[in-house]
């Protein structure tokens, strides 16, 4: 019997039809046979009496397909632990100290109403601004002397000495003999006029009786 051999060259649709169409012939038998190559697909046919035995050479290798669509998202696993707290750092060094800064804005001026710095040498009997030291005067207006160390303030009229009361001090630089200033107020002015302020002074080395040889600084808040 004369045998035949067919070799063909297709594309993988090609060797799929022909794997179908082949066998359906009239009278056609397919027998596969075994080939070592991993390339071509041999079978043997059985054609008008004849076999016929045909390899088909797989062709190039199609194209790539789409990417699938991405699976659905797996379960969020268990927190871990917390960890151990790291230790404490060392205290780093103290910095230097900053400049100074720059000085601030000056205060509002004080709440005193009115204020005098009394000079005793100068002070008479009667009511008068003599004995009131101008330059550190403000808002008292007379003063007099009505016995040893007992003197009477006017101060000025938004000052009310009958329901107000005043800040008395010793003062050193106008009091003479080496008197040490003592200075009182007398809030129930007994000696003075109901608009007047009452201040007694007195030399704290003996301070037994008044004196007029201590000099004093009066304030109205």
């Amino acid at each position: 019997m004369r045998h035949r051999t067919l070799t063909l060259l297709a594309t993988p649709a090609v060797l799929g039809a022909m794997t179908v169409a082949v066998p359906a012939l009239a009278g056609v038998s397919v027998i596969p046979t075994a080939h070592t190559s991993t390339s071509t697909r041999c079978f043997t046919a059985h054609i008008a009496k004849h076999r016929v035995r045909e390899c088909l050479v797989a062709g190039p290798r199609g194209l790539r397909g789409l990417p699938g669509p991405a699976g659905p998202r797996g379960l969020t696993g268990a927190t871990g632990k917390t960890g151990k707290t790291g230790a404490t750092g060392k205290t780093g060094a103290t910095g230097g100290t900053g400049a100074p800064g720059a000085p601030g804005a000056p205060g509002a001026p004080g709440t005193a109403r009115g204020f005098a710095v009394v000079n005793p040498a100068e002070v008479e009997a009667s009511a008068s601004s003599k004995g009131l030291v101008t330059a550190q005067t403000s808002n008292f207006v007379s003063i007099h002397r009505v016995s040893t160390g007992v003197y009477c303030l006017a101060p000025a009229a938004s000052i009310n000495p009958a329901g107000e009361p005043a800040l008395v001090t010793g003062e050193s630089s106008y009091s003479t003999g080496g008197t040490v200033p003592l200075a009182v107020l007398n809030a129930q002015r007994g000696d003075c006029a109901a608009g007047e302020f009452e201040v007694i002074t007195y030399d704290a080395r003996s301070p037994g009786a008044p004196s007029s040889n201590a000099g004093f600084a009066v304030a109205a808040p």
